[in-house]
């Protein structure tokens, strides 16, 4: 008993006060590295603050009064509670400490904070979520939270309501706000003609009435189902839309107004708040298709899709192709069971597409492809980051990886039973540390970050048809189904024919996502250490998701989470530490590594500390 109190004690000490002064000094020490402006003030912070603390004290005392336990995901209350907070938020604690976090940050005008320490304590809550609470709230009540509405004919609750300005609209607001902030300057789509077009200033009416129906929209849609299928498109446009918009950053530079029409003050308001950025492909437009569905009768949404995608273009706020595109993308978003359905079917075939051959001794897998080419890739994104004369220097560290991957394999998974050839983490760890042998340690390192994403993301085919890496069973709409007799899957697993979570599918969605965004810090100018530390948090947030929809039986589990996860925690962790830890290790230290600073910059800045 004694014992069991002092783990709860010091589990809640870590999450209450060690977790908080962690932000707290990485926030302090990253502040340097953060060329992005602080927003917002400090009323607004103090605010948020507030506002999420007393969220979270709200949810907390409605656990231990009506869950029977204390607000702890190691030591969960034995009752399902679903009242209070709980039936306005699926996990109020956590959008409570999101907000205190984003409202301290604004309050201190922290850049920082604002652009490193929020985000990643929000895809933090959220991997832990999907990654250890979510599961372990099946397996213990065989449900979870009910945020969307219920897929029926039935009109939708004043619940439901809420649930929808909550969950779908309001982080399409936090999501625009933080896009808009960040000031990027991005590539116009528009023809040359179209800057020669006059502005219909009346037509600002009809442009701007998009507001008044998404805001209506939870009051108008006949039934559960249709709320549902619009929060579903919002959050899968969100994801993807606002990726691109952070990767590819696009404007719509606004047209002069000559006229004096009525509508000339609202249109110059809008045009006065928010800049031209974030313009292709046009999210106006997306909102007005997803509505328009929503709208009956069909004529009618028809018509207000088609009225809104010609005002953007009238009132000057988009280009053509900026309306086009949306339009003709907006089907993906529609349906976005049918585009997981498509890469469902696409990961069940090459699961199922082992094949080998013999030419003498010689054995020829087919999957052996998709290694070659992950390889091939990893090495053209880092010797391009890099520069050819580094070649040597990242030929030898990829070997280094490569084994450190095969030792990590043979010692924790036993390779030669399991027909797993390399560990992840091992080939992680070599490189890091055989870089450390080279003056460009930094170079090194961020080039090799760089490649990583796309080195894992073509490597998890070859997973994919070999049956390593895989799931646990799903359902069927989920899932997918191997048959093949070579794959891990049936042999060592026995789960052919049974629908099993597409892990590898999962790996690939997220580490295309990471890739990504980390050539566009790359592009940003961003310090290489910046690289290495959101190449090391991202992979271990999604691992830590991944991790917990795996099922192989050989994976140990230690507290409650399996091995694989302890090590995304500690990538993270190391990923977000305020002074990295090879920075003791390494005993040729050529630079001052304190407060993550790059080498100095040599003959070429782009292949230096700053790139």
């Amino acid at each position: 008993m004694a014992a069991m109190t002092l783990r709860k004690i010091l589990y809640g000490a870590t999450f209450v006060g060690v977790i908080p002064a962690f932000l707290i000094l990485w926030a302090i020490r990253a502040e340097p590295n953060i060329t992005l402006p602080a927003y917002g003030g400090s009323a607004l912070g103090i605010a948020f603050a507030l506002g999420g603390i007393a969220i979270m004290l709200a949810a907390m005392l409605e656990l231990w009064r009506f869950g029977g336990g204390l607000p702890m995901n190691a030591f969960p209350p034995p009752k399902f509670v679903q009242r209070g907070t709980f039936q306005w938020f699926a996990h109020p604690i956590y959008t409570g400490f999101a907000m205190a976090v984003y409202g301290v940050s604004m309050a201190a005008h922290s850049p920082a904070g604002l652009w490193l320490v929020t985000p990643v304590t929000v895809l933090g809550c959220a991997a832990l979520v999907l990654g250890y609470e979510h599961p372990d709230m099946v397996r213990r009540f065989g449900r979870t939270l009910q945020i969307l509405p219920a897929d029926d004919d039935k009109r939708p609750s004043n619940l439901d309501r809420v649930h929808y300005y909550i969950c779908a609209a309001l982080p399409w607001v936090a999501l625009y706000e933080f896009t808009v902030q960040m000031h990027l300057p991005g590539a116009s789509f528009g023809f040359g003609f179209e800057d020669r077009l006059p502005i219909w200033s009346w037509t600002a009416l009809v442009y701007q009435s998009i507001y008044a129906v998404a805001a209506a929209a939870p009051w108008y849609v006949r039934t559960r189902r249709d709320l549902r299928r619009l929060i579903v498109s919002l959050w899968f446009s969100e994801v993807v839309i606002f990726l691109l918009y952070w990767v590819l950053p696009s404007s719509a530079p606004r047209r002069p107004i000559a006229a004096h029409g009525w509508m000339v003050p609202a249109l110059r308001f809008e045009r006065d708040t928010y800049p031209p950025v974030a313009a292709f492909p046009s999210f106006h437009v997306l909102w007005a298709v997803f509505l328009a569905r929503a709208i009956r009768p069909r004529w009618l949404g028809f018509a207000f899709g088609a009225a809104i995608s010609v005002t953007c273009i009238t009132t000057g706020q988009h280009y053509i192709l900026d309306v086009a595109v949306s339009l003709l993308i907006s089907p993906v978003f529609l349906f976005p069971e049918r585009v997981w359905e498509f890469l469902r079917k696409l990961a069940e075939r090459i699961a199922n597409s082992w094949r080998e051959w013999r030419v003498g001794p010689v054995r020829i897998i087919s999957h052996g492809a998709y290694a070659g080419l992950a390889a091939f890739i990893h090495l053209g994104i880092a010797m391009s980051a890099a520069g050819p004369e580094r070649a040597p220097q990242l030929l030898a560290t990829a070997f280094a990886g490569l084994a450190g991957a095969a030792v990590w394999a043979q010692w924790v998974e036993g390779s030669s039973g399991l027909r797993r050839p390399f560990g992840f983490y091992g080939g992680l760890i070599a490189v890091a540390l055989s870089c450390l042998l080279f003056d460009d340690r930094w170079i090194l390192l961020g080039a090799h970050c760089l490649g990583a994403p796309w080195l894992q993301a073509i490597g998890r085919l070859r997973c994919l048809a070999n049956g390593c890496c895989h799931g646990r069973p799903a359902p069927a709409k989920v899932g997918i189904a191997v048959v093949a007799q070579r794959s891990r899957v049936t042999r060592l697993a026995g789960l052919g024919g049974v629908p099993i979570h597409p892990t590898q599918l999962y790996s690939i969605l997220g580490n295309t996502a990471i890739g990504a965004l980390l050539l566009r810090v790359w592009a940003w100018n961003g310090r290489l250490s910046i690289v290495c530390g959101v190449y090391l948090i991202g992979n271990g947030l999604a691992r830590f998701v991944e991790e917990a929809y795996r099922g192989e039986p050989q994976t140990r589990a230690f507290g409650g989470l399996r091995m694989y996860q302890w090590l995304a925690v500690l990538s993270v962790v190391t990923g977000s530490s305020p002074r990295p830890p090879w920075e003791w290790i390494s005993r040729r230290a050529i630079v001052d590594l304190r407060g993550w600073r790059s080498p100095a910059p040599r003959a070429n800045p782009r292949r230096s500390g700053r790139t």
